[in-house]
């Protein structure tokens, strides 16, 4: 049993943001501002995974060095694919569109003063031909109508669809997390929205021990700390290296973990 490696590299740049997302665990993060060097994404063993996805607990588009980083990744035959704000992609269209990444997506859990944002992706969509594009969504008690929305604009626009996800909320008591129900009632206004749009949604799976992603996925942070997953990293659980029989060993102990216990997700 989990005798297959994780298939997905998720790799943090950098930890640094220009946005300050209220849900966000930066907002709790006692960690040090840093961003990896390409010396250190060398020394990452590539061949290994089947995708490195550059996103952690930062803004990706920052690095001046993200997209010599995703060349590195595509030359050896490894996916790549980030996720962003999008609050600087136009200024970074250029670089994107021209580089070998295989899919973008955009964090967006609001459509308050996001039109800025939306009118990026609007440009980038007008202009990408062969990126694959997505809208992550975290769903929280009161973004039902912008859940919506967001799809209206996502198939509007002709992207690939539309990821909903449930909002992490241990490390931070002042979080108040959706209910059952109410992600329940997202997953299914937002099912019914894709229908009407044309765009494919993907809800929340359902619960798992171990979970989907800790078996699929492991997270190396930008001053190469490696864990089972970015949010047990932000909260103290690490690996001594990128080892894939320590991960295979927390897997099969995965349910005794307290912070999972407790894990939405």
């Amino acid at each position: 049993m989990f005798m297959l490696r994780p298939k997905t590299l998720q790799l943090e740049v950098t930890n640094d943001c220009n946005s300050n997302c209220s849900i966000c665990m930066r907002v709790t993060s006692k960690r040090r501002v840093g961003y990896i060097s390409l010396d250190d994404f060398l020394r990452i063993p590539l061949e290994n995974f089947k995708e490195v996805a550059f996103h952690g607990w930062g803004e990706p588009l920052l690095h001046p060095e993200l997209f010599e980083m995703v060349k590195i990744a595509s030359d050896k035959g490894v996916m790549t694919s980030l996720i962003t704000n999008g609050t600087i992609l136009d200024k970074k269209i250029d670089e994107i569109l021209n580089s070998n990444l295989d899919s973008i997506a955009f964090g967006i859990f609001t459509t308050r003063g996001k039109e800025k944002v939306f009118e990026n992706i609007r440009e980038f969509a007008k202009r990408n031909k062969s990126i694959k594009t997505f809208i992550d969504i975290t769903v929280l008690p009161e973004n039902l109508e912008d859940i919506k929305r967001i799809i209206s604009f996502a198939g509007e626009n002709g992207l690939d669809g539309v990821v909903l996800h449930k909002l992490f909320y241990t490390h931070n008591p002042s979080l108040i997390p959706p209910s059952n129900e109410r992600i329940k009632l997202a997953s299914k206004v937002a099912k019914e929205a894709g229908k009407d749009y044309g765009i494919k949604v993907y809800t929340p799976p359902k619960q798992t021990r171990p979970c989907a992603v800790a078996i699929s996925c492991i997270f190396l942070s930008w001053d190469s700390i490696a864990s089972p997953c970015c949010f047990l990293h932000e909260m103290g659980f690490h690996y001594p290296d990128l080892s894939f029989s320590k991960h295979r060993k927390f897997l099969l102990e995965m349910k005794k973990n307290e912070i999972c216990k407790k894990c939405p997700w």
